[in-house]
């Protein structure tokens, strides 16, 4: 009989599992320094945007996925930090420090009840140290808008993903409940702490609970592929850790569990599993044993029918990483290793990464703690993308996103020049901002349009020689057709 912690000890331990990234303390599953991250280098200077501002190195070739690109970059090796989006140039278009004490995860796009929308974890740290019982997903709309949040009913929120069924009715989320467990019988601590993964799914109009999953209930401890007799995760066993969820095309749910190197299938009429792919008790035989994925994330149904993930391969020989896909035959009961998505220089991250089909067809492979994103086409890299040192993103996803932002332009008056003044302008998340309107005069109703200047990225400079008496200024952002979008007065 299992005895779960409840109360505001069992919300500290599972909020621990935020961070929930470091490498395992197993010779095969820890690569050496994976746990600590260089220190970041000078962040782009910036002068509408404050903070430290990672910086991503592009070189893309016009075969990558025209769409932005979403990331959460962290200067922690954690890959969770604040929300940023970039285009194919390596160009900021949003950025989104997180506020004191919280930390963001897993930006992507979907749709909701219709609408484009961003997807957003924003996990809280609160009262004791390590406590993210506010932690939740939000959703943002096309103008940076809070219009919805979910969260697990019961449990602290975990931040590694969310989905949404196919017919926009029910979520489904997950939670790390710490649980006291005897694991005595494998040389382990009689009153062990286990972080149990529990999935939940849930109707969204109503909050409704539909099903509750709980590994531990479910699977042995046997099945895990990390130490019973030592911690991996602190003072905690964290055997399972479940970071992705997805329904399956039959309305199934897929969830990886890193800690046993499976994706299962689950029934969530039942919560039978249907079927384990890989580990040490896969329903799959594979080829080979190198084709199994080993610590693997993000699993995912492909278009075509394929099962994709992202392996961390910490268990290989040696330990990479790669973008891999598999035809799975369900009556056969057989894996075909058929698609291995690795950068010309092998990469390796023993925690955190993923691996996206995009719009195009195209695969991206985000390697985690290295900082590097790479696009494949048929198998050949065409777009590669790579932070500043000391930054990483849990995942990297694209979307077609446009957005105006509820805020206004910002504007800075820089420094003084023989041909005037420097004019800084910026509009932080703002995607559709072709060229910027200046005008300047001595009051708000009393202003002489200068100059018109070409968007130039994320922000814009400008010289301006102000007519004698100005003292406001007004920039403008416009669109495409020269309508527009935004602005912004600024008085000396």
């Amino acid at each position: 009989m299992i005895r779960q912690l409840r109360g505001g000890a069992a919300v500290a331990a599972a909020a621990a599992l935020f961070t929930a990234l470091a490498p395992a303390t197993s010779a095969s599953a820890a690569a050496p320094d994976a746990g600590t991250a260089p220190s970041p280098s000078s962040a782009p200077d910036f002068h509408t945007l404050q903070g430290d501002v990672a910086e991503l190195t592009t070189t893309p070739t016009g075969l990558e996925d025209p769409g932005l690109l979403m990331t959460t970059p962290s200067s922690l090796g954690t890959g969770m930090g604040a929300a940023a989006i970039y285009d194919n140039n390596g160009e900021l278009v949003w950025w989104q420090e997180p506020e004191f004490g919280t930390n963001y995860m897993n930006l992507r796009q979907v749709e909701y009840e219709g609408q484009p929308a961003l997807l957003l974890f924003r996990i809280a740290l609160t009262g004791t140290p390590g406590d993210a019982s506010q932690s939740e997903a939000i959703l943002l709309d096309t103008s940076y808008n809070e219009i919805r949040t979910f969260s697990v009913q019961g449990y602290a929120t975990d931040a590694h993903d969310l989905a949404f069924s196919p017919d926009g009715e029910r979520v489904v989320l997950q939670s790390y409940v710490p649980v006291q467990y005897d694991l005595s019988p494998y040389g382990g601590p009689q009153n062990a702490l286990i972080l149990d993964s529990v999935i939940q799914e849930q109707v969204i109009d109503t909050g409704e609970i539909t099903f509750e999953w709980s590994a531990l209930e479910n699977l042995p401890v046997t099945e895990s592929q990390l130490s019973l007799s030592q911690p991996s995760f602190g003072q905690a066993f964290d055997l399972f850790h479940t970071n992705s969820l997805e329904y399956d095309t039959d309305g199934n749910l897929l969830v990886s569990a890193r800690g046993t190197s499976t994706v299962y299938k689950l029934d969530p009429d039942t919560g039978e599993i249907i079927w384990r792919f890989g580990g040490n008790n896969s329903d799959f035989t594979f080829a080979n044993p190198a084709d199994m994925p080993s610590f693997q994330h993000d699993a995912r149904r492909l278009p075509d029918g394929r099962l994709s993930v992202f392996d961390n391969g910490n268990n290989h020989v040696p330990p990479l990483s790669r973008g891999v896909s598999y035809v799975l035959d369900e009556n056969a009961m057989t894996a075909q290793l058929v698609e291995e998505l690795r950068p010309s220089a092998p990469l390796f991250t023993p925690y955190i990464g993923s691996n996206r089909h995009l719009p195009n067809g195209n695969q991206l492979v985000n390697f985690g703690i290295t900082g590097q994103m790479v696009e494949f086409s048929s198998g050949s890299p065409v777009f590669t993308g790579v932070f500043e040192q000391g930054w990483s993103s849990y995942r990297a996803e694209r979307g077609d996103w446009h957005a105006t932002p509820a805020t206004d332009p910002d504007a800075v008056i820089g420094e003084t020049t023989e041909d005037g003044v420097e004019l800084h302008m910026s509009w932080n998340g703002a995607t559709d901002v072709a060229s910027w309107s200046v005008a300047a005069g001595p009051g708000e109703n009393d202003l002489t349009t200068l100059k018109t200047v070409p968007d130039a990225g994320f922000e814009t400079t400008t010289e301006i020689a102000p007519p004698d008496g100005a003292t406001v200024y007004q920039v403008t952002a416009l669109g495409p057709d020269g309508q527009p979008l935004g602005s912004t007065t600024i008085t000396l």
